[in-house]
């Protein structure tokens, strides 16, 4: 019969303890000499599952006597676990105690019983904090985790033997795509296992969610590591064969140096770099400097004073002209936006790159559409006539089902004709993005509004664009056009032929040289813009030019 107050402590003592290696001696130190309990040993095995990838083998004794134990287990309980595991838990008698009675055996069931609630317990309280701290897909360290490891690394004065790399995957969407979800995430799996297997030492590897990623790497590694971000081949199982993904990636690099007193120090400095370094440098990746530092502090402040500076009506439309190449007259333009702030100008090169990273770009694109229709508007009234402006409208308005319909309701409200009015979207670099645009433009198509694509040549699948694509206007991109190297002549000159043959209408944009107004006119492009006729112009100064229609004077000397 089972003594009460030892069973108590017991209870008492597994109840109020979560480590089962450290607590079941001390528990048991009553009831097995009672017993004449020589050894209890756990075996634990269970596969791989979703929380533990590699699954788990326990092979151990939990209680130990001083006396030596009997070789023959006297009583042996078998369990299985939630995720099919199996526990054994195998009780031995003592040397003095040799076996036990059926009695004692009653009771050691019902201890038996208490310590796999008590191991459960400890196993849950356990996977809970590896839950907490480690990714469920590839078991590598969270943003918990590394936040953790990197705070012992700190402590203990290593942090800077490192350098941190914040890493994102390029154009990983794309293999989402075409593999599918399930065998996109056994990629990342092997991606994961080969960045593991390039790790030495306390070097660390891990996952923030997604195709995001964090490493810890030592200084004198780091053009190592780096030439395995730029391109890493993995094997992808499509339709039952093996298939190569290259996978690269963009970083952002923090050399860590003794002025770094936080970890999360390290990853935001590494997130800017990695900002700067995909969405305004377009570079594989970016070291932290005070330099950018400074740059992402602008753009912070500029984030924070946009909305404000939307609603006080700070931006100004502008309209570069677009001009005929047979009789300079103009025949449409394209409608830029201006942050105009206490007086002084801000650049676009400086504002637009750091909203065209957020939403903000929308109601920018909004803002200047509307002020478009507000100007043609007011033409209209003034007996002015107005010619066809293009609006540019960000490839992040592709998430928006109803964009075609909330553009014609800002042409609604302010009663513009639509052929009045032409929207530009840069060419897609994703082809995702590419099945929403052909979706978008087709809408558009149906509201009689004209499209065309910016920055032509640049982007995915420039050709499919031709063939598919329902497009009006293809402006070809200003790196074409600047040296008219004889490679780039045999490009340019092709795509203006099959884009007229396809009854598209061709725009040179960046035109600064009558050298290249005379090549583009050459080879029939019949509209171009850019500097050589004018820059972008206030709303004022753009209606003298509509008055006077043409450029002829300017460019009389042009020999033809």
């Amino acid at each position: 019969m089972i003594n009460i107050q030892s069973l108590e402590k017991l209870i008492h003592i597994l109840a109020t303890n979560e480590s089962s290696d450290v607590v079941i001696p001390s528990a048991f130190e009553e009831l097995g000499s009672q017993y004449g309990i020589g050894g209890i040993q756990l075996d634990f095995t269970v596969g791989g599952n979703f929380f533990l990838k590699s699954g788990m083998r326990k092979h151990a004794f939990l209680y130990r006597s001083k006396l030596p134990m009997e070789e023959a287990c006297g009583f042996e309980k078998h369990f299985t676990t939630g995720e099919n595991g199996n526990v054994v838990f195998q009780i031995f008698a003592d040397c003095n105690k040799k076996s036990f009675s059926d009695e004692e055996k009653k009771d050691l069931d019902v201890l038996i019983d208490l310590i796999f609630i008590h191991c459960g317990r400890w196993r849950l309280i356990n996977l809970v904090k590896y839950m907490g701290l480690n990714d469920s897909l590839t078991g590598l360290p969270n943003s918990g985790g590394i936040l953790t490891y990197m705070d012992g690394l700190l402590a203990n004065g290593e942090l800077t033997d490192y350098n941190a790399y914040y890493f994102n995957l390029s154009r990983f969407s794309l293999v989402n795509k075409k593999f599918g979800s399930r065998e996109t995430d056994q990629i990342i799996v092997r991606y994961c296992n080969i960045l593991k297997a390039f790790l030495t030492g306390k070097e660390l590897l891990g996952r923030l969610g997604g195709d995001n990623f964090v490493a810890l790497i030592q200084k004198e590694r780091t053009e190592e590591f780096l030439k395995l971000l730029a391109g890493v081949e993995v094997e992808g199982m499509l339709a039952g064969r093996n298939v190569p993904v290259m996978i690269s990636a963009v970083a952002g690099v923090s050399e860590i140096d003794e002025h770094i007193k936080a970890s999360g120090q390290v990853l935001d400095d590494c997130s800017t770099a990695l900002n700067i370094a995909k969405h305004v440098e377009k570079k594989p990746y970016m070291f932290v400097s005070p330099e950018l530092r400074k740059k992402s502090f602008k753009q912070k402040q500029i984030v924070s004073s946009f909305t404000k500076a939307i609603g006080n009506r700070e931006f100004s439309v502008y309209y570069q002209p677009k001009v005929h190449t047979e009789n300079y007259s103009i025949v449409g333009a394209e409608a830029l936006a201006r942050w105009i702030q206490d007086g002084n100008v801000i650049s676009p090169a400086e504002f637009i790159p750091v909203i065209e990273q957020t939403d903000m770009v929308c109601a920018l694109d909004f803002y200047v559409l509307e002020q478009v229709c507000m100007d043609i508007r007011d033409w209209l009234k003034r007996g002015i006539q107005p010619i066809k402006v293009s609006v540019n409208f960000s490839r992040k308005h592709l998430s928006n089902p109803n964009l075609a319909k909330d553009i014609m309701n800002v042409l609604d409200k302010y009663s513009t004709e639509s052929k009045y009015i032409e929207v530009e979207l840069t060419e897609t670099v994703d082809e995702v993005e590419s099945d929403l645009l052909v979706h978008f433009m087709e809408e558009l198509k149906g509201y009689n509004v004209s499209m065309s694509i910016d920055d032509f040549g640049t982007g995915y699948s420039s050709l499919n664009m031709l063939r598919s694509f329902p497009v009006d206007v293809l402006k070809i991109d200003k790196s074409f056009i600047d040296n008219l190297e004889e490679n780039d002549k045999i490009v340019l000159s092709n795509i203006i032929n099959m884009a007229t043959e396809l009854q598209m209408e061709v725009v040179a944009e960046g035109v600064e040289t009558v050298q290249q107004l005379e090549y583009l006119r050459e080879n029939n492009c019949r509209v171009v813009q850019g500097f050589l006729f004018d820059k972008p112009l206030p709303k004022e100064q753009f209606e003298d030019k509509i008055h006077r229609g043409s450029y002829s004077e300017e460019l009389a000397g042009i020999k033809r």
